[in-house]
């Protein structure tokens, strides 16, 4: 996955409301629970100060908060603009998933300066982002 592109900021804004959202459900294919269980406990390691982490169920990728899914796998544009939009093979990102919010962990987010935090960078633009994945350069 290339630095910068469409699919790393996307990526890089999904793992970063996987690691400071609260009541998140990660639904995890069977196969893939370990890996995640590990996640969580290094998000524990990292964060010390967070008593509340993302509950693991065992199904179909997917990650809700109250009901409602954060992102969407589908090809098809969302009409839900609040919904991110992540039209890539979902496979493929549980593994980027995984890999970038270890990244970001061992770089110290979500405290540390210059790894990725809101005040580092401008806040996420779904329809900018949106614009990027239906015209790419």
């Amino acid at each position: 996955m290339e630095e910068n592109s469409a699919r790393w900021l996307a990526v890089r804004e999904a793992c970063r409301r996987i690691l400071t959202e609260e009541g998140l459900i990660l639904n995890i294919p069977q196969a893939h629970v370990a890996s995640w269980h590990r996640l969580i406990l290094n998000m524990a390691d990292s964060m010390p100060q967070r008593l509340e982490f993302p509950v693991i169920t065992s199904g179909p990728f997917s990650v809700s908060r109250n009901g409602q899914n954060l992102f969407d796998f589908q090809t098809d544009l969302p009409s839900d603009e609040k919904v991110m939009w992540l039209p890539f093979e979902v496979h493929e990102l549980m593994t980027d998933f995984i890999q970038m919010c270890s990244e970001l962990l061992l770089a110290g987010y979500p405290g540390c300066s210059g790894c990725g935090y809101r005040d580092d960078e401008e806040k996420w633009d779904e329809l900018l982002h949106r614009n990027r994945i239906k015209n790419p350069r």
